[in-house]
């Protein structure tokens, strides 16, 4: 088996390093920055187990180099997969699989409607950190799930699912990957708070102003996503709306109760936060406004996650972004 990594970023360059580690012939699509320091590239787990590369990994910026692979990891962002699927469309050989681990609910769908090859939905519920240009640290606690292929996507998928967990990514298939992708999307809603605010993933989840905010998009995005027809699932244990009502409860019960929701690196931020410190357009509107066009379409009220995503906006044209404080976005999301 030979897995592809198509764009590879923080998520797909760890996970390929890692796949490298366990003897698995790695072609990874990358940037110029990523190339560089390909001899010093390092991914290391929750465990602070590290994994080097063998010489089994190919990282260069031609999707050529895709020509012979089983498997496509796309890992860009949402607003690229239009323009990844075109390419791909041209680079990968016709027996090919493509697995989406991407964030929101639509890149499955996208990717189908240009590709020909079998694809799979799929999600990566922990964050990975880049202290040093090669180095990607896991940060948050959590598993790779994929939906199921079948015939020889199938085989090459479970080859996939042993050499991932033999270096310490739990990879599951599930047959539900599309509630469990509406059930991290309403994890993710988190994103657009740290974004506005500016803060870490771990000071979102410490300030209990903060949580209040969160669990007013995940209630919200619950109504809304259950109106257009989805059960989310949960990847934490809890059910989602057990979830919300914990955020808004005082730091000493979450913290104590909600050990997988604070067990963070303090240096973790949201996608989005990154993006918007590096003046980049965001992923908002598949997330918080994937919310908000569900509500639109069945009638379901989405004010909260719609404030969330003209702020975005809104810092998204300026230079460098004016945060918001806690207590402001408190007030406009109007939660009591």
């Amino acid at each position: 088996m030979k897995v592809g990594i198509f764009w590879a970023g923080a998520i797909g360059a760890s996970v390929g390093i890692r796949l490298s580690a366990a003897g698995v012939p790695v072609a990874m699509v990358a940037r110029p920055s990523l190339i560089a320091v390909r001899e010093t590239l390092v991914s290391q787990g929750l465990d602070g187990q590290t994994y080097r590369p063998g010489d089994n990994l190919v990282v260069d910026e031609d999707p050529a180099i895709l020509g012979d692979v089983d498997l496509c990891l796309v890992t860009v962002k949402s607003r690229h997969t239009h323009e990844a699927a075109a390419t791909l469309a041209n680079a990968l050989p016709p027996t090919a699989a493509v697995l989406s681990l991407q964030n929101g609910l639509r890149n499955p769908e996208r990717l189908r409607a240009a590709l020909d090859h079998p694809v799979a939905g799929g999600m990566v519920s922990y964050n990975v950190v880049r202290p040093e240009p090669g180095a990607f640290v896991q940060a948050t606690k959590g598993p790779i799930l994929v939906g199921p292929l079948d015939g020889a996507a199938g085989d090459a998928l479970a080859q996939l699912t042993a050499a991932a967990r033999s270096v310490g990514i739990p990879l599951q298939v599930r047959p539900d990957i599309d509630e469990v992708m509406a059930g991290k999307l309403l994890l993710n809603l988190n994103n657009g708070i740290c974004a506005v605010t500016g803060v870490t993933i771990a000071n979102s989840i410490r300030s209990r102003v903060l949580r209040r905010c969160f669990a007013a998009l995940m209630l919200e995005g619950l109504g809304v996503l259950r109106a257009s027809g989805l059960r989310p699932r949960s990847i934490v244990g809890l059910p989602p709306g057990v979830i919300a009502r914990l955020l808004a409860l005082p730091d000493a019960i979450v913290l104590r109760v909600a050990k997988s929701l604070v067990a963070v690196d303090p240096a973790a931020k949201s996608s989005t936060l990154q993006d918007l410190e590096a003046g980049k357009p965001t992923e908002i509107d598949d997330l918080c406004g994937e919310i908000v066009g569900r509500g639109a379409d069945t009638g379901t009220p989405a004010h909260a996650n719609a404030v969330v995503t003209n702020a975005v906006h809104a810092l998204e044209a300026e230079r460098t972004p004016s945060f918001w404080s806690a207590e402001r976005l408190l007030e406009a999301l109007r939660v009591s």
